[in-house]
């Protein structure tokens, strides 16, 4: 259209003024138009578009930088925003920005992180973009665990901490954190279960060797800390640290404790991968004892508080266990587990799992720094199989089930543990815990320092029993004032084998210088009783063990004794009513058929105790002694275990027809003169070996011929009354003179 021009002062004619109007009519949109004709002119946004960048990886705990950008063709990007999609959450820094950080987390094995950028244009218009950060496993949890245990432990299976592989200066740093181990292992402080106070080591006092269990769950506070503030808090937290180089000689729980109670300062040990092991422990690998069994706390505070473990193994698959025990443990232990027994021998392994569940959780899955045991199941859930499976005393006892005559070996140990055949135990140099012949030569050069019989009695009833009057010389120790049978008594076969193991009293080393022992002077150190667990092998001890719980003899069953006023070593005892209600019928048949062998028929061939007593004799005289020997033997002598697969009413039954002092005299018979009964009564009709006066010469008879012309020449049948010892006799004086 042309454009009209009008001078400036002009009226406009109205034909002009029409046009005008109609030209702007026909130029608005519905005027002189129909619908279907119009176009519109709007202008539409245009989408930005989002670049979250390329994809990366990273090391764990590494500062992880993500770079994003946002572009608009036709306006502008006003916001930003990063979210995370999948994999481990972590903590976006700058999130509402191009640019977005975080810490890489730790991770069980190589894993992928998926970020999303959100750009917004002014419009409102968004655009996304996805990249993937690989974080690749970088420390190791499972050494964690080790290093919370026993962080300077070695090989076989150590922790890789060595003074050139850790923050430590000198090697006597290192010789002071393994002399003073509980003042810088973690489990002493915190617990295999990490409870503290308030979990399995409720009652685990301290001592001048070990401090304080700390007063905090660590298991909680660990849910509050991110991994970074974990480690912080390891290596330097605000509250106070105890120097490595403290003197921990001068240790009192009861006085002065709050130095060693203090968390060490571990910066000045552990280098910075040796702390982020921990922590990936912590984060990842530590067991929630909690889902494995339940704890229930006593009443009390700590360290007098009790505990007790049930339900171990909870909800697991038994069957799945017994499997894994088969697999992963069997080699060592045996099939039910009593093979290697653990704890300085203390439990089989099904009796230390129901005994310290806490502790086992740990082992099994991290090993036992130090030994041969390594890492054996990392699954959590097997874990509890195995536990499961392992609650079962019956398939998985607390002790070794007994062999065929351990009791009875025990029995021997309890008398001379070192006599040799012919009736030896089986105790040698090779089979033993000694080190050396000399260890070997100086027990047996001061045996009665060392029979458990000498210290307990053959009764085991110490000073109130046959041994009241036995005073100490510089040969041998003083009886104990112990009751042993009663003790026996009150202990399970488990806790019996850690008391001869190792008790809680004070132990005589065996290099003991006993020449000097003075029983009218210092008593002490030779009356203590010898560290049996530098001369027994667990096994040896498991035989003490069931001697004294399974084969020992109820002295008060087989006779009484009676104590005199008095105290020992000065108090006398006398013994009646031997043998009791026995049956003393059946007492014979056992003497003749076990004794009479080598004792005569009448218990007076040989006599015994350096030839003071005949059989019957002594058993009236030293009945507890002899109870002993019947059914455990005589170590070092020909005589066994004559009774050992008989009852104590078969013992009892002995003692019965032993305390006949008619039949079983207390002297032997004066020696039957052979040749003065051949003269009295066959002289005058025979003669033999230049003796009698007869006819027929009857030298070389046997026995068993003059017993058989009595019974059947009549005119001797009046020598019927002579006696088969006689009938021997005569035979003697006959014997051809060589």
């Amino acid at each position: 259209m042309n454009k009209i021009s009008i001078a400036k002062g002009e009226k406009t004619p109205p034909f002009i003024l029409f046009a005008g109007i109609l030209s702007m009519a026909l130029s608005l949109p519905g005027c002189f138009h129909s619908d279907s004709n119009d176009s519109s002119s709007t202008v539409q946004n245009l989408p930005p578009t989002a670049d979250a960048g390329v994809d990366q990886s990273a090391k764990e705990q590494e500062s992880v930088t993500l770079v994003g950008s946002g572009t608009d063709s036709d306006g502008t990007v006003i916001s930003y925003a990063w979210q995370q999609t999948s994999g481990t959450e972590v903590l976006l820094s700058d999130a509402s920005s191009a640019t977005a950080t975080f810490f890489a987390p730790m991770v069980k094995s190589s894993a992928d992180l998926v970020f999303q950028l959100t750009v917004t244009d002014d419009q409102g218009a968004t655009a996304s973009d996805t990249l993937t950060v690989n974080v690749l496993s970088t420390y190791d949890g499972v050494n964690g665990g080790r290093l919370y245990d026993k962080f300077w432990a070695q090989d076989p299976t150590g922790t890789g901490f060595t003074l050139n592989n850790s923050n430590l200066s000198t090697q006597e740093q290192l010789d002071g954190i393994i002399s003073n181990g509980d003042f810088f292992r973690c489990k002493q402080c915190h617990g295999w279960d990490g409870l503290g106070r308030d979990g399995a080591y409720s009652n685990r006092a301290p001592n001048t060797g070990r401090p304080n269990v700390a007063d905090l769950d660590l298991t909680s506070v660990i849910t509050r800390y991110s991994e970074q503030e974990l480690f912080a808090a390891i290596k330097a937290d605000s509250a106070n640290r105890r120097d490595i180089d403290t003197d921990l000689s001068t240790y009192d729980p009861t006085e002065n404790s709050v130095v060693g109670d203090q968390m060490p300062n571990y910066s000045m040990i552990l280098t910075d991968e040796q702390i982020w092991d921990l922590v990936k422990f912590f984060a990842l690998e530590a067991v929630d004892t909690s889902q494995v069994y339940d704890l229930t706390l006593g009443a009390g505070t700590y360290p007098d508080r009790d505990r007790t473990f049930s339900n171990i193994g909870k909800d697991g698959d038994a069957a799945n266990g017994d499997i894994l025990f088969a697999n992963t443990c069997k080699d060592c232990h045996g099939a039910d587990g009593t093979a290697f027994m653990i704890d300085g021998g203390k439990y089989s392994v099904g009796g230390h799992v129901r005994a310290k569940p806490y502790e086992d959780i740990l082992k099994v899955k991290f090993g036992h720094p130090g030994s041969i045991m390594g890492p054996q199941l990392t699954d959590n859930n097997d874990i509890i199989d195995l536990f499961k499976a392992l609650a079962n005393a019956d398939n998985y006892p607390d002790v070794p089930p007994g062999g065929a005559g351990e009791g009875i070996n025990g029995g021997r140990l309890y008398d001379k543990f070192w006599a040799s055949d012919p009736t030896g135990t089986g105790f040698t140099l090779a089979n033993s815990n000694l080190n050396s012949q000399a260890e070997l030569d100086n027990i047996m050069a001061f045996g009665d320092f060392f029979r458990c019989k000498q210290c307990h009695g053959w009764d085991r009833l110490g000073r109130e029993g046959a041994y009241s009057d036995r005073a100490p010389k510089t040969s041998r120790p003083n009886v104990a004032d112990l009751d042993l049978a009663a003790l026996v008594e009150s202990y399970d076969l488990q806790q019996l084998f850690i008391a001869l193991k190792t008790g809680t009293a004070t132990r005589r080393d065996i290099a003991t210088d006993l020449s000097t022992y003075d029983p009218n002077g210092d008593t002490t150190v030779g009356d203590q009783m010898p560290n049996l667990s530098q001369i027994f092998t667990d096994a040896q001890i498991w035989q003490l063990v069931r001697f004294l719980k399974e084969e020992a003899v109820d002295t008060t069953q087989l006779y009484d004794i009676t104590l005199d006023d008095g105290f020992y070593p000065n108090r006398g005892r006398t013994f009646s009513n031997i043998g009791k209600d026995g049956n003393k019928a059946n007492g014979d048949v056992i003497f003749a058929q076990n004794c009479a062998g080598c004792h005569g028929v009448d218990g007076t061939s040989i006599m015994v105790d350096g030839g003071e007593f005949t059989v019957g004799a002594h058993f009236r005289a030293k009945p507890y002694e002899d109870q002993h020997k019947v059914k455990f033997g005589n170590p070092g002598t020909i005589m066994g275990a004559v009774l050992a697969e008989s009852s104590t009413s078969d013992i009892k039954d002995l003692y019965k027809a032993l305390a006949d002092t008619t039949k079983y005299p207390d002297s032997a018979p004066a020696a039957l003169d052979g040749a003065a009964l051949f003269v009295a009564n066959c002289g005058s009709c025979h003669t033999g070996n230049g003796l009698g006066s007869g006819f027929s010469d009857k030298t070389g008879r046997t026995a068993a011929e003059i017993a058989a012309a009595i019974a059947s020449v009549g005119a001797m049948s009046g020598l019927s009354s002579l006696t088969s010892e006689e009938i021997q006799a005569i035979a003697d004086a006959l014997a051809p003179t060589p």
